[in-house]
């Protein structure tokens, strides 16, 4: 049976497309859409898909996820995937009480039980055995078997499983399995558009109308640079802890060189190259 919460969203996503646009709830975590993906979430949970969300580390995933479970009046779990990452980690385990042995929900059973969002995050770190554990939840079945108890869950219309990956860490040896990759509807999120940024710094970075117009400046130059070996380029996640460095009373070029430089290398030459930008952009009076 659906819960009044899972009915009131279903009455929402009846129109979905309008969801990206509908007021956002007091309680919702801020998160400035860059497009239609609020209403792509929408239809997924409204049709019980699960979801694959991919884009650069800082651009704005995980809030992303927050923000649509608040709107959603959902719970989440969020599980930050890793190389030893097992499959009992995310099904449960048996635990030694007082005697005897007791049973522990891990984090999906926990989120199938519960009607809940569950959230794997940078899911291309976790071992491929351990993912397909997900498969009977991802496709028509919505199914998950529990081997230790001999369970088998139904998840319920509430459940929704997320995933998400940066794709520029993808390899041969990280990766999504394709039979696990095509059991997702996707989305691809990158950096956002200029002025969607700008607006996040403001609100989130409690910059002003110029602060945060020179920050993005400075992240739109760091992200043109191709000469150098970055593995990762300027987030909006960094420029939001420039921007509050800054509101807080630090200079401007050492808040930038704090929150944004020192965090994208320890190469002393690539350093030297990225403060050289942050000059340029900033000024030397900052």
């Amino acid at each position: 049976m659906q819960s009044h919460a899972h009915a009131a969203a279903s009455q929402t996503l009846g129109n979905s497309n309008a969801l990206g646009a509908a007021p956002v709830a007091g309680d919702a975590p801020f998160y400035a859409a860059q497009g239609s993906e609020c209403a792509l979430f929408a239809h997924c949970f409204d049709q019980q898909l699960p979801l694959l969300i991919k884009g650069p580390t800082g651009c704005g995933k995980t809030r992303f996820v927050e923000h649509m479970a608040a709107r959603l009046a959902r719970p989440l779990i969020t599980v930050s995937c890793h190389d030893d990452l097992s499959a009992a980690d995310l099904v449960g385990r048996h635990l030694i009480g007082q005697g005897n042995t007791v049973w522990a929900d891990g984090p999906l059973t926990r989120a199938v039980r519960e009607g809940a969002i569950l959230y794997l995050d940078e899911v291309v770190e976790a071992r491929k055995d351990t993912t397909v554990v997900l498969h009977p939840l991802a496709d028509d079945r919505r199914l998950l078997p529990i081997e230790r108890t001999g369970e088998l869950l139904k998840a319920p219309p509430e459940f929704m499983l997320v995933i998400s990956y940066n794709p520029g860490y993808q390899n041969l040896l990280k990766g999504l399995k394709p039979s696990t990759r095509q059991r997702f509807t996707a989305l691809a999120l990158d950096y956002p558009a200029p002025a969607v940024e700008r607006a996040i710094l403001e609100r989130e970075g409690h910059a002003s109308p110029a602060l945060a117009a020179r920050l993005v400046q400075l992240a739109q130059a760091l992200r043109r640079l191709t000469d150098h070996d970055l593995e990762e380029t300027a987030s909006t996640r960094l420029l939001v802890m420039a921007a509050r460095l800054v509101a807080s009373g630090l200079p401007l070029r050492e808040a930038c060189r704090a929150a944004v430089v020192e965090a994208l290398t320890d190469d002393t030459e690539t350093l030297l190259a990225l403060n050289e930008v942050v000059r340029a952009v900033v000024g030397d009076d900052n």
